[in-house]
């Protein structure tokens, strides 16, 4: 996969884009390294290593700009956080089947996603980002092992989930119109709710079966699930 990235650029702001990116050189807090090739009216290019920096520390909230935009390519994604970062292979798509896509920053589980595309053969346009069972990035302030209640203020209100029990039990069905189902860019958060294990079988046979349950459903709340797992979906 090339990295390569034209434009057109003066002398001055190709001085002053070395003297950026000398900065980022070195730092022991990255995710690894970028090349970016600039190249001129008369063909000619020049390459530069580009240091990736981590974000900070705490919780990473993930919104659907810069690298995450509905029109961004794997090539935009190994720019900016490296190209050994971003490894493509087979991920699971909306629909359940498998198709071409990139596993980014596979080798640390809080912080790697399966991206899949709209347009798999270029690898372009995200059509769905899943991240993992450990993951620490947010949505909105949601995350793995947020409550009924956080999710309700991300919402600015109550939502309905399918009844525990199934591959589709606990997910978010409906955000009833509420901040969640729309975060911006096009993008629409997927959760699904996991009970504890130490949910008594009489509070679980409340909340499980083929309907749908408010999440002010005191049987619910009782039930005390959390965020087990979250995806975003693009329109």
């Amino acid at each position: 996969m090339s990295l390569r990235r034209t434009t057109f650029m003066s002398a001055a702001a190709l001085t002053a884009l070395a003297v950026a990116l000398a900065a980022c050189q070195g730092s022991p807090d990255s995710w690894g390294t970028g090349v970016v090739k600039q190249t001129d009216a008369f063909g000619d290019y020049s390459e530069t290593i580009v240091a990736v920096p981590k974000p900070t520390a705490g919780p990473r909230q993930f919104q659907c700009t810069g690298p995450f935009a509905p029109n961004s390519t794997a090539i935009n994604l190994a720019a900016d956080f490296g190209q050994a970062n971003v490894v493509t292979g087979t991920v699971t798509s909306p629909d359940g089947n498998s198709s071409p896509g990139v596993v980014l920053l596979p080798n640390d589980p809080a912080l790697a996603m399966e991206i899949s595309f709209k347009d798999p053969g270029a690898l372009a346009g995200p059509r769905r980002i899943s991240f993992t069972e450990e993951s620490t990035w947010t949505v909105n302030g949601i995350g793995i092992g947020s409550t009924i209640a956080d999710l309700e203020k991300a919402n600015g209100g109550p939502f309905r989930i399918q009844g525990f029990g199934g591959a589709a039990g606990g997910v978010v069905a409906d955000w009833q119109g509420g901040r969640l189902a729309n975060i911006g860019g096009g993008c629409r958060p997927g959760v699904q709710l996991a009970l504890p294990a130490t949910v008594s079988n009489a509070a679980q046979g409340k909340v499980s079966g083929p309907r749908r349950l408010s999440s002010t459903d005191a049987s619910v709340r009782a039930a005390n699930p959390t965020v087990g797992v979250f995806w975003i979906n693009y329109r």
